[in-house]
């Protein structure tokens, strides 16, 4: 029982055993009034009956007229008049019934008023003696009528009084309810400022918490921006900010092996020749400066994109990803890049040095290993600084376009979903010690003879408005595969459905005829889609919340400042970006990366997963640093063993 309740019961406790006792006294107060009234009228009818019978004649018939006339006259249950000897000569009696009045009142509160006496006399001869009873009728309904008119009165102050305790008790809850809010808030990642309350006793204890809320802000935002140091140190050049050249390799593994990303696209290179000449030109300082300017630039000129990668491989060397994108307009971005950096202004004091650009781009395919796509990246642009041009070099047969056109792509989808074409095809996660946590589904369309990936026709699909559609249809074949296992699953969904208008509203509708199961189903939603604010998220944590399902964040990795704030929306685990686990065995910038967010995320209760794990000192390296769970070709090859 609440404290607060304790009080409240306590002072209706208290009050009611004041009123009781106030009533009781009254009423024993009028119990006594009415005594003393009743032995008065007694005593005042004796005495003035005997006075009546000592001035009359003294025979029987006189006295008895004189008592019938008191009796008949008076308010009395009984009179009687005896000789000397206590012989009774005359009585009058009648019951003594006090209509209206509860029985219980007459037996709790008995009126015992003393009889009337007095002696009636023959000049100095008494000739005997007189007895007179009140009746207690009209005292009893007067006691009946004054408790009643006093309980009510009373009942009604007890009544307004505990409302007005209520009242009083529930204005100071409102603030103990929101530092109590707020606590919560502060566990679930929600750093909320209450206003402070006019309760002077809660005033210091809202103020303190609001300086722990505003502590622990700013420690979450302190603990994100180490770790987005710790990914800048280990991932990006200190010059220009870019990639460096290990996670360029790792983003370039994570493009070429995962099945869900366009399968086809574009590895460009671009070099300053020369860099030694502009060091001795320029100075190390202002050559520094100048290709800080240069990645800017590229990072300018470079088409926006969630998988695009652009990197410094090292000196004056500089390399773009750009999956999806076809050969001839790879050479047209390269084009336009070196444009942009020949007209940067290159100030030398004799004004007499070209600048001189060799660039290459080699077409790729998913089956391609990253070894050998570097090796054919960098003959074509040994190709292009002997041949003084840009070169294009195509790759291995080109990728089959299932269909031409966008009204094409929307045809098929829509066929495909109305007949329900489409199938799952699943990847375990396990643990670090190998086992199943649960099983990844991601989306496949049989169509020709071939199975297209969701990277192959989920950017058509995103086009043409048929993402969430295709995400609902993976929702529903997952829901399917519940019933034949008891295995846990996720599904993944595009972060664009969760903005598309009733997407939700058909989840929330698909959950519900999971019944308990929905509890085994996690849906995955991609940090690479999502903005800044988090769009759609918090309410997609609300209809998975609703089921019990469960919220997770794959290719995390970027916006790690978001961290408490995927918190408080439930989220339940965050598979690190499969750039971040690219030979973490050897990377020691990227293991002090992944250890500070498993460190933060265990503190905000969330399971962090590792993705596109290739080989067995990944895995060791990851769980080590203390990652949850695996997935990729290593979790696959345990899985088959197992």
């Amino acid at each position: 029982m609440s404290l607060l309740r304790r009080l409240w019961i306590s002072v209706v406790v208290a009050m009611t055993v004041v009123l009781v006792g106030a009533f009781t006294v009254s009423l024993l107060t009028a119990r006594s009034y009415f005594e003393q009234q009743l032995s008065a009228q007694a005593s005042d009818g004796a005495v003035s009956l005997a006075l009546s019978m000592s001035q009359q004649s003294k025979d029987v018939a006189t006295m008895e007229l004189l008592v019938t006339a008191l009796f008949d006259g008076g308010h009395y249950r009984q009179i009687r008049f005896t000789d000397p000897s206590g012989r009774v000569l005359v009585e009058r009696t009648q019951e003594d019934m006090a209509e209206g009045v509860p029985a219980w009142l007459i037996s709790l509160v008995p009126l015992e008023a003393r009889p009337g006496q007095a002696l009636v006399s023959d000049g100095w001869r008494q000739v005997g003696k007189v007895n007179v009873l009140a009746a207690r009728s009209y005292a009893y309904r007067s006691l009946w009528r004054g408790s009643l008119q006093l309980g009510s009165v009373m009942l009604a102050i007890g009544l307004f009084w505990a409302m007005a305790v209520s009242m009083l008790l529930r204005w100071v809850r409102r603030p103990l309810d929101e530092m109590a809010e707020q606590a919560e808030a502060i566990g679930a990642g929600q750093f909320r400022v209450i206003d402070e309350p006019r309760v002077l006793e809660l005033q210091s204890m809202a103020r303190a918490l609001n300086r722990m809320s505003e502590r622990v802000r700013m420690l979450f935002a302190e603990q994100a921006g180490r770790i987005a140091l710790l990914r800048d140190e280990g991932s990006h050049d200190s010059g220009t900010g870019l990639l460096n050249r290990a996670a360029f390799n790792g983003e370039l593994r994570r493009v070429l092996s995962d099945p869900d990303v366009t399968p086809g696209g574009c590895l460009a290179v671009l070099r300053i020749a020369d860099l030694v000449v502009l060091n001795q030109k320029l100075g190390r300082a202002r050559t520094d400066e100048w290709l800080t300017a240069v990645a800017e630039v590229l990072r300018v000129g470079l088409e926006e994109g969630d998988d695009v990668a652009l990197g410094r491989l090292g000196g004056a060397e500089f390399g773009v990803l750009v999956p999806g994108l076809g050969l001839a307009d790879g050479r047209a971005m390269l084009e336009r890049l070196c444009s942009a950096v020949i007209a940067l202004d290159l100030e030398l004091d004799d004004g007499a040095y070209r600048l001189r650009l060799d660039a290459a781009a080699v077409a790729y395919r998913r089956d391609d290993t990253p070894g050998a796509l570097m090796a054919r990246v960098d003959s074509a642009l040994m190709r292009a600084e002997a041949e003084g041009c840009i070169v294009a070099e195509p790759g291995g047969s080109p990728l089959p376009i299932p269909v031409p056109g966008a009204e094409g792509w929307r045809e098929m989808l829509d066929a495909a979903l109305s007949r329900h074409e489409f199938t799952l095809t699943s990847y375990p996660v396990l643990s670090a010690e190998g086992r199943l946590v649960h099983r990844e589904y991601m989306l496949r369309l049989p169509t020709g003879g071939a199975v297209l990936t969701a990277g192959q026709f989920m950017p058509a699909a995103v086009r043409v408005g048929l993402a969430a559609a295709c995400d609902l249809e993976a929702v529903r074949l997952g829901i399917a595969r519940l019933a034949a296992s008891a295995e846990p699953i996720a599904i993944n969904v595009a972060p664009r459905s969760l903005i598309e208008a009733g997407f939700l509203d058909a989840l929330d509708i698909l959950l519900a005829t999971a019944g308990e199961a929905a509890s085994r189903i996690s849906v995955e939603v991609s940090e690479r889609g999502l903005d800044a604010s988090l769009a759609g998220l918090e309410p997609l944590a609300e209809v998975l919340a609703r089921h019990g399902a469960h919220l997770g964040i794959e290719h995390f990795g970027r916006q790690l400042a978001a961290l408490p704030r995927l918190y408080a929306l439930r989220l339940a685990y965050l598979k690190l970006d499969g750039s971040f686990v690219a030979g973490l065995h050897e990377n020691a910038g990227h293991q002090r990366l992944v250890k500070a967010i498993v460190d933060v995320a265990r503190g905000l209760d969330v399971v962090v997963y590792a993705e596109q794990v290739h080989s067995a000192e990944e895995w060791a390296a990851a769980g080590a640093l203390g990652v949850g769970g695996m997935t990729g070709p290593e979790a696959s090859r345990r899985m088959a063993v197992s």
